[in-house]
C-alpha cells in the first residue's frame, strides 16, 4: 500500500469515527472511549504522514489549534475515564475534565471538518468547471445540504456546548439514532464547506494580489 493510500485510508477511517465519537451516550461510554484511543492513535499518524506537506497560513493556523485540541481532549478524556484508564485518578479532576473535555469536543468537531475543507479547494474547482449537469448538481447538494447543517447546528445546541452554557450533552434516545448521524453528517459537510471556502477567498486574494497561485489539495 502507497502512502498516499495509507494516507486516505486514515482520513476516511477519522471521518467515520468522528460523529461516532459525538454520539456518546449513545454509543456507551466504554465504546467511546475505545473510538477516542482510536482516533487519538489516527490523529497522530495522520499529522506524522502529512508533516513534511507544504504548509499554508489558513491550514498551519488550523492545524497548530487543532494539535492542542487533540492533545488536551484524550488528557480531559482520561481523567474522567470510567473504563479504560481508571487506573490514572486524580481527586476532583473528573468534574472539572468534564466542562474542559465537553467544549473541546464540539470545537474539535468543528475544527477537524473545517481543516477537511482547506483541502477541498481543487476537487471543488475541478467541478465547478466541469461541463454537463453533474458539476452543478453536486455543488448544488453540497449547498442545500450545508443550509440544513445550519439548522442542524441549531437543533443539536452546539452553540450552547462550544461555550460551555451546557454541562451536559443532552440525547434523545427515543430518536432513531440514523436521524442523529444525519444530522451530524450535514454539519460535518458544513463545516468542511466553510473551511474551503475561506481558503478559496484566501488563495483567490493571493492570486489578485500576485503572490501566489491556486493552491493544490
Amino acid at each position: 500500500m502507497s502512502k498516499k493510500q495509507i494516507r486516505m485510508t486514515i482520513d476516511i477511517a477519522m471521518v467515520v469515527i468522528l460523529p461516532l465519537l459525538m454520539a456518546y451516550s449513545l454509543i456507551g461510554e466504554l465504546f467511546h472511549e475505545v473510538v477516542g484511543t482510536l482516533m487519538f492513535a489516527l490523529f497522530i499518524a495522520h499529522h506524522a504522514m502529512n508533516r513534511h506537506l507544504p504548509k499554508k497560513t489558513l491550514p498551519a493556523v488550523i492545524d497548530g489549534l487543532l494539535l492542542i485540541f487533540m492533545i488536551a481532549q484524550p488528557v480531559s478524556g482520561i481523567l474522567m475515564s470510567k473504563h479504560l484508564y481508571t487506573f490514572i485518578s486524580i481527586p476532583g479532576a473528573a468534574v472539572y475534565a468534564r466542562q474542559i473535555h465537553m467544549v473541546l469536543a464540539y470545537w474539535g468537531f468543528a475544527l477537524l471538518c473545517v481543516h477537511a475543507g482547506t483541502h477541498l479547494v481543487s476537487p471543488i474547482r475541478r467541478l465547478r468547471k466541469r461541463g454537463g449537469k453533474t458539476g452543478p448538481l453536486v455543488c448544488g447538494a453540497l449547498a442545500l445540504i450545508s443550509l440544513y447543517g445550519c439548522i442542524a447546528f441549531v437543533k443539536r445546541q452546539l452553540p450552547l456546548y462550544m461555550f460551555g452554557q451546557v454541562p451536559f450533552a443532552l440525547f434523545d434516545f427515543s430518536e432513531p439514532k440514523i436521524f442523529f448521524f444525519l444530522d451530524y453528517l450535514a454539519m460535518m459537510i458544513l463545516f468542511a464547506m466553510v473551511g474551503a471556502l475561506i481558503a478559496m477567498l484566501i488563495s483567490g486574494r493571493k492570486v489578485a494580489d500576485g503572490k501566489g497561485n491556486e493552491p493544490k489539495a
